[in-house]
């Protein structure tokens, strides 16, 4: 029987203790206002992921309804400059039905995504098709990841 291990295991480091391969998570939670005047392709701004972060889990929250019509239209997507639907794309579950309403779901290009492009990037959110009756309200938006050291940085 064969066994397979990672450099974790390998080098025999406790979690959160080792430097490079062990890191604590972060999250970055941010909400938006949402006017009632939220149109199609609208960007909302929900913060930045600083380089080498490594996203482990989006969470997408209207903690009200943001489309009132019976048969609501609104879709949104989530991801980065870029690349804005990297997260999720065109959802169908937030904001459309009244109370509260989340998606925790994740594309697949999104799963551990790294920003790998030397500076912080920007969480965007985008209208993929505006609300039949649309209403103001509030999004969030909670990203967990956690951050690569450089390669070469000191151990």
């Amino acid at each position: 029987m064969a066994a397979y291990s990672s450099l974790l295991f390998a080098q025999n480091q406790p979690a959160n203790t080792g430097h490079g391969f062990n890191t604590s998570s972060v999250h970055m939670h941010a909400v938006v206002t949402v006017p009632a005047t939220l149109a199609l392709n609208d960007t909302l701004n929900f913060g930045f992921l600083p380089a080498n972060a490594i996203v482990v889990s989006v969470i997408l929250k209207a903690p009200t309804q943001l489309d009132s019509n019976g048969a609501p239209a609104l879709t949104l997507s989530l991801g980065v400059t870029g690349t804005p639907a990297l997260f999720k794309s065109a959802v169908t579950t937030v904001g459309r039905a009244a109370g509260a309403s989340v998606d925790i779901t994740n594309a697949a290009a999104g799963v551990l995504f790294k920003n790998a492009t030397g500076a912080k990037t920007t969480v965007i959110g985008t209208v993929s098709a505006a609300a039949a009756t649309p209403v103001a309200g509030t999004l969030e938006c909670d990203i967990e990841f956690y951050v690569e050291d450089v390669v070469g940085s000191p151990a």
